[in-house]
């Protein structure tokens, strides 16, 4: 085969490849369920504030 089609190929698929993955990305994002933070004060912390 010849070297421009080689690349040419590698190139298409290499497109074709990303666009998948971020398809495929983005509709498991959607699936995952939202995270919230939880705030945790540990008491020595809270001591360690107040000595200063």
């Amino acid at each position: 085969m010849d070297t421009n089609l080689m690349i040419g190929l590698a190139v298409m698929f290499g497109l074709i490849g990303v666009a998948a993955s971020r398809d495929l990305l983005r509709r498991l994002r959607e699936q995952q369920p939202q995270l919230v933070p939880v705030k945790v004060d540990r008491p020595e912390s809270a001591a360690q504030r107040r000595d200063r």
